[in-house]
């Protein structure tokens, strides 16, 4: 039987590492040289190495003097590319230099239609077109140095081998940034040999400089090597205390886990306050501590895009020197990749579990079913529920990922240990857990509880959860699932953040099948006769739903709503003629009931 190479985990993760090797090797390949053009000719040869997929591609610097970005190092296209020169925001090129986000195409008509949308001169238009043929699909990425744009790096496809997507672009990205600095060097480089020639007081400076390129290409080559070797993020953190002159630590915003020079010593920072502080700034800030003592730290963050990582925190008593400036800016890069690599490892056990789970769900009979859980280490016998946990409202999907890795962690960390099963799919974090006994669930419910209190102190993506009952035996699963699902779909009908157990939905399990729609409907046709316009609750409509909260007793209710008992029955005598019904009829005093009811847990 044969393997699906795009859906086999062992298979994704070999070319996960392939992509890796590619990547790195293609970095190293380009801070080889410090001649600038050889280092533009170096960055595409590899560029087009790192996205396989494409043919052909080119880079444009910024010239500040013509105030246009010039393209450079040509792979795929005739000389007229060189006549090719474009304003920021004009055109593709122009407008990923000027916004700094990367874009994919995978169509000529999309190609075409991007270009007409920004702008592009007919002279460039005409340039363009007549160096190469219009491509298939292209990726387009900005070049950066820290927050400065130098300029862009496309990849074109000529004929269709695969359609480019988001990952692709992340690579084409990361490389990027390395290539930003193999351009920095090498200009510094340019630079410092036009100044000996004119200028021999600056020998000093140029040696000074010199050291600097060394200890960049020793940085990159340490670091580069350690995470070949897979040694991990401890091995980094360490490489970089013995590199800098002060002590480092590291704060991993995906594990939300310090990672310290002195494993006994107590973070200096809260990682709510370190979140808090790169929401707004991606700059690298001097700040005190106060706790347990006061000190300096200068605090770089490592991004991945627009995403926050985490960052160095360095103890400094002055100014960080430019020996360790170099260093982190050289090793982020590298450390960024690392945490990349371990998400993507995460995500893969996630789609493990799930496919663990799903095998458990789908289970031919009950034989099969603890053929399979004792496979999977489970206790077949045991009592067992299940917790879908949902965080509805995000914009961001890479920035959603770590989110779900956040909760996973914390119910791994918060609940009680036992035979579980926990992971992250999507928005949602499913946990499946076993207990000895049915009563050992209020543990759960009150730790679940807890989780939920402090998230949301701290974070501003809320989450909901439904959980199910407790059942005794695995061979409960699909019921379990089920209601699960079922008690989330009923927070999600009422936008609520709560969470609940199925068996406190009461009646209203009668209706999870129901559209909102139709819900809405059925309360509107009992509520909106009784409504006066511009108002959001009539006095016959308080007076209704008072009437059958109070058990429909007269006196209660006259007493709640501050009337006597009189106006109440003038009151009812009206709504009953409203409504055309008859509240001492069965049928018609449970549809005002039912009403009543849906109106306070719905509306």
């Amino acid at each position: 039987m044969k393997t699906d190479k795009t859906t086999n985990p062992l298979l994704q993760g070999k070319l996960r590492d392939v992509e890796l090797t590619v990547l790195v090797d293609s970095i190293r390949s380009i801070t080889s040289s410090l001649d600038l053009d050889e280092v533009l000719g170096e960055i595409m040869r590899n560029a087009l190495k790192v996205i396989p997929a494409t043919d052909a591609g080119y880079l444009m610097l910024y010239d500040v003097g013509t105030e246009r970005l010039l393209v450079k190092a040509p792979l795929g296209f005739n000389d007229n590319i060189y006549n090719f020169k474009v304003k920021p925001g004009e055109s593709i090129t122009g407008t990923v230099f000027e916004d700094g986000l990367g874009l994919i195409f995978n169509s000529k008509e999309e190609i075409l239609k991007a270009m007409d949308y920004h702008h592009v001169s007919k002279s460039n238009f005409h340039h363009i077109i007549s160096s190469a043929n219009i491509p298939e699909a292209l990726i387009c990425v900005p070049i950066s140095i820290e927050d400065k744009r130098i300029g862009i790096m496309i990849t074109h496809q000529w004929h269709r081998k695969k359609v480019l997507d988001e990952h692709d672009l992340l690579l084409l990205q990361a490389f990027a940034e390395q290539a930003a600095i193999a351009i920095q060097n090498a200009q510094y480089f340019t630079e410092a040999n036009n100044r000996i020639e004119k200028i021999t007081q600056l020998s000093a400076q140029l040696e000074e400089r010199n050291i600097q390129l060394q200890k960049r290409h020793k940085v990159h080559e340490t670091l580069t090597t350690i995470s070949l070797e897979n040694k991990g993020l401890e091995a980094i953190v360490h490489e970089f205390n013995l590199m800098l002159n002060s002590p480092v630590t590291f704060f991993n915003v995906i594990e939300d886990k310090f990672y310290l020079h002195d494993p006994n010593e107590i973070p200096n920072f809260d990682q709510f306050e370190l979140k808090k502080i790169f929401l707004t700034r991606r700059k690298p800030i001097h700040l005190k501590a106060n706790h347990p003592s006061v000190k300096t730290y200068y605090i770089y963050p490592v991004y991945n895009g627009p995403v926050f990582l985490g960052c160095f925190l360095i103890h400094v008593t002055e100014e960080i020197s430019e020996s360790d400036r170099i260093a982190l800016e050289q090793g982020s890069s590298i450390l960024a990749l690392e945490l990349i690599k371990n998400q993507t490892v995460t995500e893969y056990f996630y789609k493990k579990t799930h496919e663990q789970f799903l095998a458990l769900l789908n289970a031919k009979n009950d034989d099969h079913l603890e053929t399979l859980a004792k496979e999977f280490g489970l206790n077949a016998s045991t009592y067992w529920f299940m917790a879908i946990f949902e965080i509805p409202n995000y914009t961001d999907l890479q920035l959603l990922e770590i989110k779900i890795h956040h909760l996973v962690l914390k119910l791994k960390n918060e609940l009680p240990k036992t035979e579980t099963m926990i992971y992250g799919l999507q928005n949602r974090v499913i946990f499946f857990a076993s207990i000895t006994e049915s009563s050992h669930f209020k543990i759960f419910q009150q730790k679940f509880n807890v989780v939920k209190e402090e998230w949301d102190a701290k974070d501003q993506h809320s989450f909901r959860a439904g959980i199910s009952s407790t059942y005794k035996g695995l061979h409960a699963i699909k019921k379990i699932y089920e209601e699960a699902n079922k008690t989330l779909t009923y927070l999600t009908s009422r936008n609520r953040l709560d969470i609940i157990r199925y068996e406190n939905i009461g009646l209203n399990k009668l209706f999870l099948n129901q559209s909102p729609r139709e819900i809405q409907q059925f309360i509107d046709e009992v509520f909106l006769p009784l409504s006066y316009p511009h108002e959001k609750k009539s006095e016959l409509e308080e007076t209704l739903l008072t009437y059958f909260e109070s058990n429909r007793s007269a006196t209660k209710t006259a007493e709640k709503l501050h009337i006597h008992i009189n106006t109440l029955y003038q009151r009812i005598r009206k709504i009953e003629h409203v409504l055309q019904l008859d509240l001492n009829d069965n049928e018609d005093s449970l549809k005002i009931h039912l009403a009543c009811h849906l109106r306070s847990t719905y509306v």
